[in-house]
């Protein structure tokens, strides 16, 4: 009786949670836009016409934004009344925005807002193109170089090429109908669904149209060959910038395949069409019914199995339901943990990836740039994406440990049934969950999305007891962290005599140091482990995790050292290098140079005297420098045709690391700098050429004693786990 009571009370808050959530945001805007783009002058002649509903407003005033560079050309109301429009420059010290005006339209005095208004804009001027901002300038194109000229057209919310309503509780949800002309070669995409495309009398007209409450519009428009397809009621477009039959149907192709898959998993696809648009910039975007991808990434093959997916579910989360920017945003994790995570899952690798979030956080995030979850708005470093997306995956991770798998699926799909097209916070989440689960996770939700930190965690002693029919182990388990400490479920394996397999056990750790749980098994213990497929969001420990070249880029600061011998362009490269790198805090020459214990070094040349302090490790993993190459495996690469890269625990502190980096040229040197910092789980690299290309590539041992006591020596592996799902992209 008691949890149904609970069942209840959560039912009714969850209730009315969302009815005050909906209350909040008046009915969608609609906007009836009519564009014409001419590309050549950068261009656009536009007119407007808005229809709100106002009524609720206390305010006297509504007050719209347009790029500055648009010139007003009319303002008209046609509602009854002396209505006062102004249009004044915005000031924007901080000078992050583009250069905008603010159109007040104030109401007639004494009177209430009407229950509909409509308002007509019509203006022209050049547009701002926000991943083209070169365009801004009026460059003319260099004579010759018409065959490259890019002639893609990108314009969003950040263009302010339609009238934005401020709104201090966020900008108003919108449909509209986007009527858009244009040369006869450019093709034009929206969200939505194309109601019409003409080439009549020259120039092309397209019309969008959508229904559906969208957060901002979009128009991108190229030189476009089109490729078509469908999955069900849902139209599939393809979108490319030249002739690819065959790249396209590929594209179209797993656009069914993971649509099905997402339909069958979370609900049914929102929208009435998908597209995958290249762009001649190198994006990787999620829009509302599109993904814009870079002509260079699309022809990557690994893209059609990770990014792409990953950008279609982002149709359920972010572009689907919305994130209520007030409390963090919560789509990427989720979207991460369902298509980047449970990808790897069904292939097997889940705990491989899991391992990999856990060591980004550590390489990356420290006290000077931590912030909790509910803090995460959008990735600018590696550490932002630790935490939004590699932490929130983790703890997304735990909370299906804590409600089972039914019930996770259960709950994230009512989350998106009822949030649909409408802005949501971790607190509707929550409550979803909260619902299905029948008990209440705030405690969960406040010390993973609220709070900073992580638990450390450490086995520090075990005993077993025998009884007549079972043996029971007590373990000692501690948290290292000072402040703050942790509740969660952690997953112990325990091997014992006469089973095949361990048995995993999910035990409660309080909020404590030092903490004494027992785990019960049939036979003799052989071997136990803590959190064996690496569940529980935590600070590994440093035993755990092989040095990797992410390890010394992510340190707090590192030190540069230079070769006192080596060649003036060498040198010059090496100096570019160093100061590339965000965490450098020093600069010295290897003649002088002490390994210091509080900080990361790159050590730059094959004739850096301090190169010989990480030979000793270097040889345990079977690393040989020799006179003519290096020994990596096996395998003997030429000094002169290979670079090399190297990275150890600093030898007098392994918390800290050093990273050799041995150019076979200083040409190879900005290639290097470029694709490094890619390739962060690694510990060795060795590239040839130019380019350069990666030739070999791995990762040292790691330590897992500070969570394992074996009590008989042996080979303890794990067997596989059910992935959250059985069904698999078809």
């Amino acid at each position: 009786m008691k949890r149904l009571l609970t069942f209840t009370l959560i039912l009714v808050c969850l209730t009315a949670s969302v009815s005050a959530f909906a209350q909040s945001f008046h009915r969608p805007i609609n906007h009836k836009l009519s564009v014409t783009l001419d590309p050549d002058r950068h261009h656009a002649q536009i007119e407007d016409t808005l229809t709100l509903y106002p009524n609720s407003l206390s305010g006297e005033s509504l007050t719209f934004t347009l790029h500055a560079a648009y010139n007003i050309i009319k303002v008209e109301i046609p509602h009854q009344g002396e209505w006062k429009t102004e249009v004044t420059k915005v000031e924007d010290a901080a000078g992050d925005l583009p250069p905008r005006q603010h159109i007040v339209i104030q109401k007639p005095d004494g009177k209430k807002w009407p229950d509909f208004l409509q308002v007509l804009f019509r203006y022209e001027g050049r547009y701002h193109d926000p991943l083209r901002p070169e365009s801004d300038s009026g460059r003319e194109a260099v004579p010759g170089e018409e065959s490259e000229k890019d002639t893609g057209i990108f314009l969003s919310s950040e263009s302010y090429f339609y009238p934005r309503l401020e709104n201090k509780s966020g900008e108003s949800l919108m449909t509209f109908a986007l009527g858009v002309a244009t040369p006869r070669d450019l093709k034009v995409i929206s969200q939505g669904k194309r109601i019409r495309e003409t080439t009549h009398n020259g120039p092309r007209h397209t019309l969008w149209q959508c229904d559906d409450p969208m957060q901002e519009i979009y128009i991108v428009a190229d030189r476009y060959i089109e490729y078509k397809d469908r999955y069900e009621d849902v139209t599939l477009y393809a979108f490319l910038r030249s002739p690819d039959e065959a790249l396209a149907q590929k594209y179209l192709d797993a656009a069914k395949s993971y649509i099905r898959f997402y339909d069958r998993l979370l609900g049914e696809y929102p929208f009435v069409k998908f597209a995958l648009v290249e762009n001649s910039v190198q994006t990787g975007y999620g829009m509302p019914s599109f993904t814009l991808l870079g002509s260079r990434i699309i022809r990557f093959p690994f893209i059609l199995h990770t990014s792409f997916p990953h950008e279609i579910l982002h149709n359920w989360w972010g572009n689907g339901v919305y994130v209520d920017a007030s409390g963090g945003n919560w789509s990427e994790g989720l979207t991460a943990y369902l298509a980047d995570h449970l990808l790897q899952q069904l292939d097997g690798h889940g705990p491989d990836y899991r391992f990999q979030q856990l060591i980004k956080y550590l390489n990356y995030v420290n006290t000077s740039n931590e912030i909790p979850i509910a803090k995460f708005m959008s990735r600018h470093s590696m550490a932002s994406q630790a935490i939004g997306y590699g932490k929130l995956l983790m703890v997304l991770n735990m909370l299906r440990l804590e409600v089972g798998d039914k019930i996770f699926l259960e709950a994230l799909a009512d989350f998106y049934f009822t949030q649909r097209f409408h802005r949501a916070g971790f607190e509707h989440l929550r409550a979803h969950f909260e619902l299905y689960h029948g008990r209440r996770l705030d405690t969960f939700f406040r010390q993973w999305i609220e709070e900073k930190g992580a638990p450390e965690l450490e086995l520090t002693n075990t005993t077993v007891e025998p009884f007549p029919d079972a043996y029971r182990l007590t373990l000692e388990i501690k948290q290292k962290q000072t402040r703050p400490l942790f509740a969660f479920q952690l997953p112990v394996a325990v091997w014992y005599e006469g089973a095949d397999q361990p048995k995993i056990e999910l035990v409660s750790i309080d909020p404590q140091p030092v903490q004494h749980v027992n785990v019960f098994v049939d036979d003799e213990p052989k071997a136990v482990m803590l959190d064996p497929y690496y569940d529980v969001f935590r600070k590994l420990d440093r035993r755990e995790v092989p040095a990797s070249i992410g390890q010394t880029y992510g340190d707090g600061k590192a030190v540069a050292v230079m070769p006192s011998v080596s060649s003036r362009d060498l040198i010059e490269g090496f100096h570019a290098f160093a100061t590339s790198v965000d965490n450098l805090s020093d600069m010295v020459l290897d003649q002088v140079y002490d390994f210091d214990n509080n900080t990361a070094a790159w050590v730059f040349g094959r004739h850096n005297l301090k190169a010989q302090a990480l030979l000793p490790k270097l040889a345990e993993y079977g690393v040989h420098p020799g006179e003519l190459g290096i020994t990596v495996n096996g395998k003997l690469y030429m000094y002169e045709e290979n670079s090399f890269i190297f990275t150890v625990p600093n030898p007098e502190n392994p918390e800290h690391s050093v990273t050799w980096v041995v150019p076979h040229t200083a040409s190879v040197i900005p290639g290097l700098m470029r694709k490094l910092p890619h390739y962060g789980k690694y510990g060795y690299l060795v590239f040839s050429g130019f380019a350069p290309d990666n030739q070999e590539k791995g990762v040292w041992p790691g330590d897992r004693s500070a969570l394992m006591n074996t009590f008989v020596t042996g080979d303890y592996t794990l067997p596989p786990r059910p992935p959250l799902t059985p069904t698999r992209p078809e």
